[in-house]
């Protein structure tokens, strides 16, 4: 061989090197993202419980988010595998049991993961088994790499299998989640990390201050002159406010009935009728449903006519109430006289007392 044809050989072969070289290294970029993303270890793995708290005995749902980086045909099945030992044996799963119920989901109660509810081939069949604690979910439909799942365990009705947290508290709890053939061969597998803590409940607690307040529009009910043709009426409004939960009873009672020296307007009998010249003495509310009965015609105003009226005592009796808290409740407490042609002349007085009291 001359050296001409061997400095072209010599060419021919550093070029096929150099293209060569220039490959593998096109072939080696484009596997990168598949090196960083290790196959068979599943990664944004969560589980999201309903309680933190050591030693819940049943009752706790869990909801499972996890993106597989290989392909699972259909049928087979997603596994958690808490941790073993003294206080995660019998924990997790705290009575073993085959009637979990396993629900697909894309997102966790009260958060955000976008995920694709993780479905079923035929029916998922969801069981916890214990030593150590471990769930599996069968009968899932295809997993396709590169996809975000998620899923939600909970008790059944009447259940069999239970949930729990382990009796302990404690960090760092290492959770292994595995996809798998429908034959159990593993796939994929990943960890999760879970904190139980002594409590994860907060007593919150306020107090709201008892109020009452109660004012009158006046203290003094004025009938003014009484005569045959009329039935006088003066009236009193009560306003009240309170927070208290049972609402409010408003009493009244008097010292005696409308008297001048020795002569009085005597009391009508029990809640009656007082029609114009008939002689009597009482009151009347605004409010149905008391002991001082509703008045009626619907006004506490002088009439020509007649009005409902109940008989005052030395004893307390109702003329206002309610059942709950009110805001600016005003009835009206309504006297009431009338006369004959032969009631004595004179100034007539008699003084009420009004007491109303919370139902707290």
């Amino acid at each position: 061989m001359t050296m001409h044809t061997f400095a072209k050989a010599y060419t021919r072969f550093g070029r096929r090197v150099i293209a060569l070289v220039g490959i593998l290294s096109l072939l080696a970029f484009f596997q990168l993202p598949n090196q960083a993303q290790a196959v068979g270890t599943i990664i944004h793995a969560k589980l999201y419980l309903s309680r933190q708290q050591a030693d819940v005995a049943s009752g706790v749902t869990m909801q499972l988010f996890f993106t597989a980086v290989s392909n699972v045909s259909a049928g087979g099945k997603v596994v958690i595998i808490f941790p073993s030992g003294g206080t995660h044996d019998t924990k997790w799963c705290r009575a073993a049991g085959s009637d979990l119920v396993a629900t697909g989901i894309t997102d966790p109660t009260g958060g955000t993961e976008s995920a694709t509810a993780l479905t079923s081939s035929s029916s998922f069949s969801t069981a916890c088994s214990q030593t150590p604690s471990t769930i599996t979910i069968s009968n899932v439909a295809a997993i396709a790499l590169g996809t975000k799942y998620g899923v939600q365990i909970v008790q059944a009705g009447s259940p069999t299998a239970l949930l729990g947290t382990a009796s302990a508290a404690g960090n760092d709890l290492a959770v292994t989640v595995k996809t798998q053939t429908s034959g159990a061969a593993d796939v994929d597998s990943g960890t999760i990390a879970l904190s139980v803590i002594g409590s994860d409940q907060i007593a919150v607690t306020a107090a709201v201050t008892q109020t009452l307040s109660v004012s009158l529009s006046g203290t003094s009910a004025a009938l003014g002159a009484l005569d045959t043709t009329h039935v006088n009426q003066a009236g009193i409004v009560e306003t009240i406010n309170t927070n208290a939960s049972g609402g409010y009873i408003s009493l009244v009672k008097y010292d005696h009935t409308l008297t001048s020296g020795t002569d009085t307007i005597a009391d009508v009998s029990g809640t009656t009728t007082l029609a114009v010249n008939n002689a009597g003495y009482g009151a009347s509310s605004s409010q149905a449903g008391n002991t001082v009965g509703v008045w009626s015609p619907t006004s506490c105003a002088t009439t020509t006519s007649t009005t409902n009226v109940t008989q005052l005592t030395t004893a307390f009796q109702s003329f206002a109430s309610a059942a709950a808290p009110v805001s600016n409740s005003q009835p009206t407490l309504c006297f009431v006289a009338a006369i004959t042609g032969t009631t004595p002349a004179g100034a007539y007085t008699s003084t009420a007392t009004l007491v109303t009291t919370g139902r707290f």
